[in-house]
């Protein structure tokens, strides 16, 4: 099931959970791309598609929202979530505004997970799947 990286892209993990990190790993495996922690080691340059993968609980990180307002155009041209909590929509909407005013494209469309705080780090074949199939559709979108 390896999709081949069809833009260039990146995914970024902006959490301490062992199963969002775990996410973050499949869709880096599935295209064939960088993972790193928010912040990076090394900044995005010219990333056609970055996937943030994150956990939140009330407000985005400090850490997390000062990597998005550094997510212009010469560092990334579109941007899709990942998020593990769905009732977070205040800090889900920070994140985008605060991407939309740094100047990149906020993909609508955000993918939730389910990683409770002792869920583990494991993914079923099944979660991994539609991660993927989610992912796959976004960059297909942006071409």
């Amino acid at each position: 099931m390896a999709a081949s990286a069809p833009v260039k892209m990146r995914v970024m993990c902006a959490s301490t959970k062992g199963k969002i990190k775990t996410y973050a790993t499949a869709l880096s495996e599935a295209f064939k791309c960088r993972v790193d922690d928010v912040p990076p080691a090394y900044s995005c340059d010219k990333e056609r598609l970055v996937l943030i993968v994150a956990s939140l609980k009330g407000e985005p990180s400090d850490k997390l929202r000062r990597f998005c307002g550094e997510l212009n155009q010469t560092r990334a041209y579109n941007v899709a979530l990942v998020i593990d909590n769905e009732s977070q929509q205040k800090g889900i909407e920070t994140l985008k505004s605060t991407l939309r005013e740094a100047g990149t494209n906020v993909i609508d469309e955000v993918y939730y997970v389910k990683a409770g705080l002792f869920s583990g780090s494991k993914i079923s074949l099944e979660e991994r799947t539609a991660i993927v199939k989610w992912a796959e559709g976004i960059a297909e979108s942006i071409k």
